[in-house]
């Protein structure tokens, strides 16, 4: 019954045309809240055409089966493409190994002692705090300071509440704001040649409805703009609540010249539909070597950590 009600032409066509209208809509986001939030469904969009390719092949489709499995082909190659171009390995050499972690927490459920454990075992020269309130502030001062003896922290009672902790001196620290939002940034130095990292820790609106996607696509821009008068290498950390493959994402990478440390999404089942949200981009004069999600007892993500190194200098 099946297998003649798809092979009836008419069917076909629908069928097919609802199949790669999903995926042009995935790749060429229309640039409304809706389309928008649907694209963030774009690896699950990806596996059902999978599925739905093995099932158009056991009915004995084989115009169904063709058109789900080369739309699938071609999300693969889009997420290639807008995550990580880079497919080989990164060698690593004698260079200055720096290590910075990224940490919200909202995500800790008020763990205090995991959530220090946590970022102590990191064992990161640079940490980015987000969502920092009153009640987390003692606990970090307290439990860090002596680890973390340069910091500077904002603390709010709504989800902007950040703070920036560094084991080795800043300079150039700095405060900048969208919509009374803060960003922090600074120059963290480096042992090895006397070099050093400009960073930016931000942590956008969550985009929830129109005007919140608006004010996370302009928090964006100002950020890339910032970025852009900068010569130093550059790290930029935070919540961005856009996947990897956004339109938004990719516009501040092209802008500021940023690369994702993030080289693969991988999925269990229990992370089927939660997609990274928090990045750590760097600039082409570093290179990420090592990378990963940062789980608590619960098997909850509340961060990421990464190791970078400086580019050796081209010759000519």
């Amino acid at each position: 019954m099946v297998t003649k009600i798809l092979s009836y032409r008419y069917i076909q066509v629908i069928i097919s045309t609802i199949i790669v209208l999903g995926a042009a809509l995935c790749i060429f986001t229309p640039n409304y809240y809706l389309f928008k939030m649907g694209s963030e469904f774009a690896i699950q969009i990806m596996l059902g055409y999978l599925i739905g390719g093995f099932i158009f092949l056991y009915f004995q489709q084989p115009k169904l089966t063709f058109t789900s499995f080369a739309c699938c082909a071609g999300l693969c190659l889009f997420f290639k493409y807008s995550t990580n171009a880079e497919m080989k390995s990164p060698i690593i050499t004698n260079s200055e190994i720096v290590n910075i972690a990224h940490f919200n927490l909202s995500s800790t459920s008020s763990d205090y002692e995991q959530t220090i454990k946590l970022i102590k075992k990191t064992d990161a020269d640079l940490v980015s705090v987000q969502e920092l309130t009153p009640d987390w502030l003692p606990v970090l001062q307290t439990e860090l300071s002596s680890l973390y003896p340069y910091s500077s922290s904002i603390v709010r009672m709504d989800p902007f509440g950040i703070a920036i902790l560094s084991k080795r001196p800043i300079l150039n620290l700095d405060t900048f704001y969208y919509h009374n939002i803060p960003n922090l940034a600074g120059t963290l130095t480096c042992e090895k040649g006397q070099k050093a990292i400009h960073f930016i820790a931000a942590h956008t609106t969550p985009p929830l409805y129109q005007k919140a996607h608006t004010h996370m696509q302009e928090h964006l821009e100002v950020i890339g703009t910032y970025i852009d008068k900068i010569s130093l290498p550059v790290i930029t950390l935070g919540d961005f609540y856009a996947p990897p493959w956004c339109r938004e994402i990719q516009d501040l990478k092209y802008a500021a010249g940023l690369n994702d440390s993030r080289r693969t999404a991988k999925l269990d089942v229990s992370q089927l539909f939660e997609n990274p949200v928090d990045y750590i981009l760097h600039s082409s004069q570093l290179t990420c070597i090592d990378f990963e999600s940062i789980l608590n007892q619960s098997s909850e993500h509340i961060g990421i950590r990464g190791a970078y190194q400086f580019n050796a200098p081209i010759v000519q």
